[in-house]
């Protein structure tokens, strides 16, 4: 049983009971304090993940402070069905620890259960996208974090005999971190990058990296130093507003399966800006509206623009605001039509003939 795999929280069983009945602990169902069977019936799945190269309670202990603060949090009002799964029972050998996560996984997506995982210490990615990958056709990946994914982890995720990567995004990377082929490297990979100073220009450009995304993971590491009382060397970064909005843009994904919060540092700080940023996770998956675009519905807006002889429809939904384009060239579109998630600066920009670096990478992506 997939409980097998967890400790429980028995502990937590007097810490929830003084909650306000309005709190997130106290409209959640907790390992080890109430009973469940795991089903179709739960949305959601929250469960975190000790360094798995230390044995340490000091870890568990820090993963309770997490959960203290996460369930001391306002409920939101949500209608959502939400399961604390527990802390993660490390293997004794990296082979069972990948084999259980492996197997967790593949039965929450199964299930259609979305999953938020408090990983602390750990590059998980691989793990995450070899046990996605058994239940979907492609995998969208994008990574928050102040450094580009590492080449080798991109090579391994390639070199798989039955690879199902489709777009990797990076989001909040800084320049001065990074070795510049490295960046270069992952461009030329058509791969989407969005600079930290992009950010601060206008965050709500973001968006659309998040839009049809399986698999995030969030680093804490990509906030600056100050906003979390100095927890890290990193001076530059997100503001922790900045996070958690860009938190809630995760969970605003239609075909989310995974949000990981990734730390490998400690602090009371860090543990109330992941507890938030898990809650603004929450609140857009509690707030997504799927929408199938119908251009004979009254719900849509349609303009057409010709940049360089790209013939491309912006598509605007009249009930989220949010924006789409499809590259209209029959004899350059590789693959069948499909909407591509865009911003109305993206089109702002093409009514100027200038194509977005958005658009022009996904054009490559489809141009034979």
């Amino acid at each position: 049983m997939i409980k097998d795999y967890f400790i429980s929280l028995p502990d937590f069983t007097e810490f929830v009971h003084n909650l306000n009945n309005k709190s997130l602990g106290k409209n959640i169902v907790i390992n080890g304090i109430n009973d469940f069977d795991l089903d179709q019936s739960f949305d959601l799945a929250i469960f975190s993940i000790n360094d798995l190269e230390i044995d340490s309670e000091n870890l568990s202990d820090y993963a309770k402070k997490i959960r203290k603060k996460i369930y001391s949090l306002s409920g939101g009002g949500w209608n959502l069905n939400i399961l604390d799964l527990g802390i993660f029972k490390v293997g004794s050998q990296r082979s069972d620890t990948q084999f259980a996560i492996n197997e967790i996984l593949k039965q929450l997506s199964i299930l259609k259960v979305k999953t938020l995982i408090i990983n602390l210490g750990n590059n998980l990615t691989l793990d995450y996208y070899h046990a996605l990958k058994q239940n979907n056709n492609s995998l969208n990946i994008v990574s928050v974090d102040n450094k580009i994914p590492d080449n080798s982890l991109i090579r391994k995720i390639l070199d798989d005999d039955n690879c199902k990567l489709g777009e990797f995004s990076c989001v909040g990377f800084q320049k001065h971190i990074n070795n510049i082929d490295e960046i270069e490297l992952f461009k030329n990979m058509l791969f989407e990058t969005y600079s930290l100073g992009k950010i601060k220009n206008k965050i709500a450009n973001t968006e659309p990296i998040f839009r049809n995304s399986d698999l995030i993971d969030i680093n804490v590491r990509s906030v600056k130093s100050g906003d979390i009382n100095n927890s890290h060397e990193f001076t530059n970064g997100l503001t922790s507003y900045e996070f958690c909005n860009l938190s809630r843009f995760a969970g605003l994904s239609k075909n989310l399966d995974l949000i990981s919060f990734s730390s490998s540092y400690q602090s009371s700080a860090i543990s109330s800006l992941i507890s938030e940023g898990i809650w603004y996770a929450i609140d857009g998956i509690n707030n997504l509206i799927i929408e199938n675009i119908d251009l004979n519905s009254d719900n849509f807006t349609v303009y057409n623009v010709t940049v360089n002889n790209y013939d491309l429809k912006f598509v605007k939904s009249l009930i989220t605001n949010r924006w789409w384009v499809s590259l209209e060239n029959t004899n350059l579109v590789q693959i069948e039509k499909s909407y591509i998630p865009c911003v109305e600066d993206d089109y702002l920009l093409s009514k100027n003939s200038i194509l977005s670096d958005r658009i022009l990478s996904r054009i490559k992506n489809k141009i034979s």
